[in-house]
């Protein structure tokens, strides 16, 4: 019997590892990120459109997340590259209000290229495949995705925003 979980666990750990894979590095076709993107209330895809963008799905309720979005934060603030980068913060809690509470002050002082939006029901980030909270996908201008992390980053780190000084031009 012992074998036997063994066996199954390792063929589903086998097959987690070869669909994560070969989910990484794929880009959805140009433009089509902002098609995805429409599901979001109050949004307007055009108003990313052309530029380079992180699309971060988090929640208060996620720990990781919590930890991570001061970080992220930081990184809007010191964005300062070639061309611009917006961060588009999806919040996948019930209410926005509830996600501004763990933001630093409240959100009452996001960078402009911090744009605070809402997916209370999941429908976008389950429909570009996000269910590992918090996931990040850098968007070129024309709307391919060009990368993608999933779990917490220090956004501020200085190797990080070397990486994105060389993406961002």
């Amino acid at each position: 019997m012992r074998k036997a979980i063994i066996a199954v666990t390792s063929i589903l750990v086998v097959i987690f590892l070869t669909v994560y894979f070969v989910n990484q590095g794929k880009s959805k076709p140009n433009g089509a990120i902002y098609e995805d993107l429409k599901g979001l209330r109050g949004f307007d895809p055009s108003s990313i459109q052309g530029s380079y963008v992180l699309v971060h799905f988090w929640a208060k309720w996620c720990e990781p997340c919590a930890g991570e979005i001061p970080h992220l934060v930081n990184f809007a603030k010191s964005a300062q590259f070639d061309k611009p980068l917006k961060i588009l913060a999806v919040s996948l809690d019930p209410k926005l209000e509830d996600s501004m509470s763990i933001l630093p002050n409240q959100g009452k002082d996001l960078p402009g290229n911090f744009i605070l939006v809402s997916d209370p029901e999941h429908h976008v980030a389950e429909h570009m495949g996000s269910y590992q909270y918090p996931e990040t996908y850098f968007v070129g201008p024309t709307g391919e995705v060009l990368d993608k992390w999933i779990g917490p980053q220090k956004w501020d780190k200085p190797e990080v925003i070397d990486y994105f000084k060389h993406k961002v031009l």
